[in-house]
C-alpha cells in the first residue's frame, strides 16, 4: 500500500473532514507558542522513588501514604492508556486503537531551553582524537590505502557468504544458488579491482591544528576521526560506519551487551547523558530476521547501537515523522520550510567483538539558554484529544483503485513524552527544546497486511503524531515546528 503525505492535497482533504471547533496548529507568526512557552508551572514535581514500609499512626493504624506529586500524576498521565476512535479521512475510513503504555520522564522540572547547532571547540577536539586514536603521531587519511583495504574486506565478506551457502546456515528453504551467484560475482569484481589498485603511498604526517573549522586525522592504522559543525565521527580503517535505525523487534544477550558498550563509551568521549534505545544488525542479522530468527542463531560480527541524549533527565528521541503534516497549518496560512529543517540528533555506535570501531553524531545541538526553568504543561487528557482530533486532519491514503472504500486501522502502542527541537521564528540559527508527545505505533489495511511484524517492525522509530506538551499544538517533525 503506498503511503503519502502530499501538501497539493490539502485544500481537497479539507474539504472532506468536518472542521473541528479549535484548529490544533502552530502560528508562531502571533507570538502565541512564546506566550504559553512563559506559562510557568505552580509547583515541582516529586521524584518517585520506591515506597518504603507503611509507618503506624498514633491510634496503632497504618498510616495513609502522603499524596505524591510526581510528573506523571501531575498531568493525570496513566500507566497505560486504552482508547479509540474512528472517522472519515481523504481515501478512506480510519480506524484508531489506542493501547499504549504511557512513557513520563521521572524528573522535578520540565525546562524549555535555546539550543543550537553544536560547535566543538580546538580543545574538545583534542581531547576526544586522543580518546579515539590515542596520543598519536597523527597522519593524513591515506584514502589509496582506505580504498584497498575496503576491497580487501569485500573479497573476505564474499569469501564468507559462499561458505555460508556451502554450510547451509540459513536453513533448507533459503535461496543458495541465488545467493550463491550474486556472491560469487561480487567476488569476481573485487579480486578484479583489488588486483588492479596500485600499492598506496606511505602514511604522511598530520599537519592541520585542531582550532580549524574542519578537522580530520587518522593513525598509523588508517582509522580516521573527523569534526565539523553539528558532527563527529570515527572511522575504522575500512571505513566502517554505524547506523541508527532499528531492523528488528527481539533483544538477545549480545545487543544488550553491545547497547551498555555503547553507551558507556559514548558517555566516557562527550562526558553527557545518554540511552540505548534500539541495535541494528549486519548481514546475517538481516537473513535471521527475514527467516523469523534471531541473531543468537547466527551470531551477527557487528552490532549498530543508535544512542540518544538526555538532557535534564529528559530523552530527546530522533524519530522520524511518518504522519504529523496538520493541514490546518495550510489553511492558517503558514507555510512550511523543507529547505531549512530541523535534523533530529542521530548517535550510532558500531560495535564488533565487545569493541567501539566507529561512531557518526550528526546533528548534534548545544543548549546556550534557558527560557523557562518549569514550563507549565497540559494534562494528558488534553494531550490525547488533541491527538484523536487531529489525526483525522493529518492523515490521508490513496483511494482504492477498484473504487472500495480503504478501512485503515492505526493502532497506537507508545505515548511518550520527551524533548524536540522546534524552529524558533526569525531565530538565527537557534532553537527551542520543547517537551512533546509522541504518539507511536503503525497502520495497515486489513484487507492486505496479513503480517502485521514487519509493518509494526518499519514504524518501531517513527512518529504518527507529535503534540506540542504545552498547548496542545501539533508539531511536525518533517518541517521542525
Amino acid at each position: 500500500m503506498k503511503r503519502t503525505i502530499c501538501i497539493l492535497f490539502c485544500l481537497v482533504f479539507l474539504a472532506c473532514q468536518p472542521t473541528p471547533e479549535t484548529d490544533v496548529v502552530i502560528n508562531k507568526a502571533d507570538g502565541r507558542l512564546e506566550r504559553t512557552i512563559e506559562s510557568t508551572a505552580v509547583m515541582t514535581y516529586e521524584v518517585d522513588v520506591p515506597e518504603g514500609e507503611p509507618t503506624a499512626a498514633p491510634n496503632g493504624a497504618p498510616e495513609e501514604p502522603a499524596p505524591r506529586n510526581t510528573l506523571s500524576e501531575s498531568l493525570g498521565a496513566p500507566d497505560r492508556c486504552t482508547d479509540s476512535a474512528e472517522g472519515k479521512v481523504f481515501g478512506g475510513v480510519l480506524k484508531i486503537t489506542v493501547d499504549a503504555t504511557v512513557e513520563v520522564p521521572n524528573v522535578s522540572a520540565v525546562p524549555v531551553y535555546t539550543v543550537r547547532t553544536r560547535v566543538f571547540s580546538a580543545a574538545e577536539k583534542e581531547r576526544m582524537v586522543r580518546m579515539l586514536l590515542g596520543d598519536g603521531p597523527y597522519y593524513n587519511l591515506n584514502r589509496e590505502k582506505l580504498q584497498k583495504d575496503m576491497e580487501r574486506t569485500s573479497i573476505e565478506d564474499c569469501t564468507q557468504q559462499i561458505a555460508n551457502c556451502d554450510d547451509r546456515v540459513f536453513g533448507e528453504n533459503f535461496d543458495y544458488d541465488g545467493y550463491r551467484f550474486a556472491a560469487e560475482f561480487n567476488l569476481k569484481t573485487h579480486l578484479k579491482n583489488y588486483a588492479e589498485m596500485p600499492e598506496p603511498g606511505p602514511m604522511q604526517p598530520w599537519t592541520g591544528s585542531f582550532a580549524d573549522e574542519r578537522v580530520q586525522v587518522a593513525d598509523a592504522q588508517n582509522n580516521f576521526a573527523g569534526f565539523g559543525d553539528g558532527r563527529m565521527y570515527l572511522y575504522d580503517s575500512c571505513a566502517n560506519s554505524a547506523s541508527s535505525f532499528d531492523v528488528h523487534a527481539p533483544r538477545f544477550a549480545r545487543e544488550e551487551q553491545a547497547m551498555e558498550i555503547a553507551a558507556a563509551w559514548f558517555e566516557r568521549l562527550t562526558g553527557d547523558t545518554v540511552t540505548a534505545y534500539g541495535v541494528a544488525g549486519d548481514e546475517d542479522t538481516f537473513y535471521s530476521v527475514t527467516l523469523g530468527r534471531g541473531n543468537e542463531d547466527y551470531g551477527a560480527k557487528q552490532l549498530s547501537v543508535g544512542l540518544m541524549r538526555t538532557v535534564a533527565g529528559i530523552p530527546v528521541y530522533p524519530y522520524r515523522a511518518y504522519h504529523g503534516s496538520d493541514t490546518g497549518q495550510q489553511a492558517a496560512g503558514f507555510e512550511r520550510d523543507y529547505d531549512a529543517p530541523i535534523h533530529a540528533e542521530d548517535i550510532a555506535v558500531l560495535v564488533s567483538d565487545g569493541v567501539v570501531i566507529a561512531v557518526n553524531w550528526n546533528d548534534a545541538f548545544a543548549v546556550i539558554g534557558t527560557e523557562n526553568e518549569n514550563v507549565a504543561l497540559l494534562p494528558f487528557s488534553q494531550i490525547l484529544e488533541s491527538f484523536k482530533k487531529q489525526i483525522f486532519r493529518s492523515v490521508y491514503f490513496d483511494p482504492s483503485e477498484n473504487g472500495e472504500e480503504n478501512v485503515i486501522c492505526m493502532v497506537v502502542e507508545r505515548i511518550v513524552l520527551s524533548y524536540m527541537r522546534v524552529k524558533k521564528p526569525n531565530g538565527n540559527g537557534e532553537a527551542y527544546l520543547l517537551p512533546v508527545w509522541d504518539f507511536m505505533g503503525y497502520d495497515y489495511n486489513p484487507k492486505y497486511d496479513r503480517d502485521l511484524t514487519g509493518t509494526k517492525i518499519w514504524f518501531s522509530h517513527q512518529s504518527l503524531l507529535t503534540v506540542n506538551a504545552i498547548d496542545g499544538s501539533i508539531i511536525d517533525r518533517d518541517a521542525g515546528y
